[in-house]
């Protein structure tokens, strides 16, 4: 791949955020009233993409961890063995995820969802160690590296503003009878006492922003691949492209169960697009001539 190349183009970075903006404002009117029209707490769409929508992250995982099990020091023995270890954690922990994960969202036996997480875990090795064969060793630890601080950069400001935030989801505004709806700007601390007082778990206050879409928006990682595989460039726009209908499609999802509004999810892809944008502009950032 020619390393004079960026990651992004800044046309992306403009249009997303652009495309954030408007949503956000369509959502500060529409909010309650597109939920209502799509909320449907058993679809099986939804409840699909409640489980698999934010595999990208889990799955991240796995892929970092493979790229640094690839890229250790052949040379330098004990610093190649705690990289090979370090990355073989990452592996297990990304791989369990994406077993475990979910069976929180779906009435399917466990055994098979299980099964499931350890094949797309194992597929996703299998993948990554293909698209290692060949590549300079730095890249490989770049893009892993990539990979790493994009998923935790995501999860870690989502969360910080869901903990501050406590603004009620859909689903418990339409099944409990003294909560109400609050707009994306309004924080819900005083309606969280009081329904957490009478029994309601917090995580029915997390609903802005979504992290399932900004874990959805970690599939634009999927730009890295020409780094590790030159001859896939002209793959990488449709790439990218995969990465933004998947997170879409997720958002909507998250709509449609009541689990997030449409500020929620315009507001969590713009962080996770961010983050990758960010992350992997700043470690793939073009040579200077």
């Amino acid at each position: 791949m020619n390393r004079n190349t960026t990651f992004l183009p800044r046309h992306t970075l403009y249009g997303a955020i652009v495309v954030a903006l408007i949503l956000m404002a369509l959502g500060s009117f529409v909010d309650y009233s597109l939920s209502s029209a799509l909320y449907d707490s058993s679809n099986p769409f939804a409840m699909f993409f409640a489980a698999y929508g934010a595999i990208p992250a889990p799955l991240g995982c796995v892929a970092a961890g493979t790229l640094f099990v690839c890229g250790r020091s052949r040379e330098r023995a004990i610093p190649g063995m705690l990289q090979g270890a370090g990355g073989l954690l990452l592996l297990v922990l990304g791989a369990a995820l994406a077993c475990f994960v979910p069976i929180r969202y779906l009435p399917v036996s466990p055994v098979l969802l299980t099964g499931v997480g350890l094949v797309l875990s194992a597929g996703t090795v299998l993948l990554v160690r293909r698209l290692a064969k060949g590549a300079d060793r730095a890249v490989l630890n770049r893009a892993g590296l990539a990979i790493l601080l994009v998923i935790l950069c995501e999860l870690l400001v989502v969360n910080l503003i869901k903990v501050c935030w406590g603004r009620p989801r859909m689903r418990l505004v339409v099944s409990h009878p003294e909560a109400y709806f609050f707009p994306w700007w309004r924080r819900g601390a005083a309606l969280k006492g009081l329904l957490m007082a009478a029994g309601v778990g917090a995580d029915e206050f997390k609903s802005f922003p979504s992290a399932h879409t900004a874990n959805a928006a970690t599939m634009l990682l999927l730009g890295l691949v020409p780094y590790l595989k030159p001859s896939l460039q002209h793959y990488k726009k449709a790439l990218v492209a995969f990465g933004f209908g998947w997170t879409a499609v997720v958002a909507l999802s998250r709509i449609m169960l009541g689990a997030h509004y449409l500020t929620d999810t315009a507001v969590g892809f713009l962080i996770g697009f961010l983050s990758v944008y960010l992350i992997c502009g700043a470690l793939f950032r073009p040579r200077k001539a």
